[in-house]
C-alpha cells in the first residue's frame, strides 16, 4: 500500500481520523473524515501534512472540540517519528519539575503539550531553554542532559492575548509559534471550490522561517541552533545557504547578546 494521507469530503457525525497499518507492520495510510465540507478544514489538513514530516515547534490553536489532540497525533503519525514515543501531557496538571522526565520519556518521538497557556513561569523557562538548546538539567543533579523531541503545543485561548498580559512569555510564545495553525470550527455542509493555491506555502518556506527563527533565539550560535534542529553543523550551514539568511544579520544576532 502506498504511504499517502487522503481527505474524504463526504460527511460524518462523527469527525475522525483511521490510522491503518498495512499487514501490521506496513506503512499507514490516513483517513480524515470532515464533519462538514468546510474548505477551511480540508486547507488546514494539507496544511497538517505539509509540516508533519519537519522538526518545527507547532502551535495549534481554536476552541474546544476543534480537533487539535487529532491534530497532533496526525502530524506524529505522518513524520518519521512515527515509530518512536508519543507523550500528550495536560499541562493544567502538572507541576513545572516534571518536564524533565516528560521530556526523557518522549525523546525520539514528540511530546504534545495541551492547554499550554496555563503552565507556570517555571515551567515556561524550562521549556523555552530545552527548544533553545535541545537540553535540560535534570532536577535532582547537575547533569545536563539532551533529547531529541519534536514539541507541539495546543491551546484553547487566544495565545497572543495571554502574552500582552503577562501570563505567558513571548520568547516562549515566538519558539513556539514557528509553525502556528488555527484549528477552524466545524461548520455545516459547503460545497467545496478549487484549492486556494496561491494561499498555500512550500515546506521550504516553512523550513526556511523556522531555520531563521531558531537561529534569532540562540542569538545566531550556530552549534546551539544545530542542536535545536537536531542537525550537524554542516548540514546548518547548506540551509542557511539555502534559504539566503544574511550573514550580516547572523554577526547582529551575535551582537546583541553580548
Amino acid at each position: 500500500m502506498e504511504n499517502r494521507s487522503t481527505i474524504n469530503t463526504s460527511t460524518d457525525t462523527n469527525f475522525q481520523a483511521l490510522v491503518i497499518d498495512d499487514e501490521a507492520q506496513g506503512p499507514r495510510e490516513e483517513s480524515w473524515y470532515i464533519n462538514g465540507r468546510s474548505q477551511a478544514f480540508i486547507e488546514m489538513m494539507k496544511h497538517l501534512d505539509q509540516v508533519a514530516d519537519t522538526n518545527a515547534a507547532i502551535l495549534l490553536t481554536g476552541e474546544s472540540s476543534t480537533g487539535k489532540d487529532l491534530a497532533a497525533s496526525a502530524i506524529h503519525n505522518r513524520s518519521s517519528r512515527r515509530d518512536q514515543p508519543f507523550v500528550t501531557v495536560n499541562c493544567a496538571s502538572i507541576p513545572p519539575e516534571s518536564i524533565e522526565g516528560l521530556l526523557e520519556d518522549a525523546d525520539g518521538g514528540t511530546i504534545f503539550l495541551k492547554e499550554i497557556t496555563e503552565t507556570t513561569p517555571p515551567f515556561q523557562e524550562k521549556l523555552l531553554r530545552f527548544l533553545q538548546t535541545g537540553e535540560f538539567t535534570r532536577v535532582d543533579s547537575d547533569e545536563v542532559q539532551a533529547v531529541n523531541v519534536r514539541v507541539i503545543a495546543a491551546s484553547g485561548r487566544n495565545v497572543e492575548d495571554e502574552v500582552a498580559a503577562g501570563r505567558f512569555s513571548k520568547e516562549l510564545f515566538d519558539c513556539l509559534s514557528a509553525v502556528s495553525i488555527d484549528m477552524p470550527q466545524r461548520e455545516g455542509d459547503q460545497s467545496i471550490t478549487g484549492p486556494a493555491n496561491d494561499d498555500w506555502v512550500t515546506l521550504s518556506v516553512i523550513e526556511g522561517r523556522y531555520v531563521a527563527r531558531v537561529l534569532e533565539h540562540t542569538h545566531g550560535n550556530k552549534q546551539a541552533a544545530a542542536r535545536v534542529l537536531a542537525v550537524d553543523r554542516k548540514t546548518l550551514d547548506r540551509m542557511i545557504k539555502r534559504h539566503h539568511i544574511d550573514s550580516h544579520h547572523l554577526k547582529a544576532m551575535r551582537a546583541s547578546r553580548s
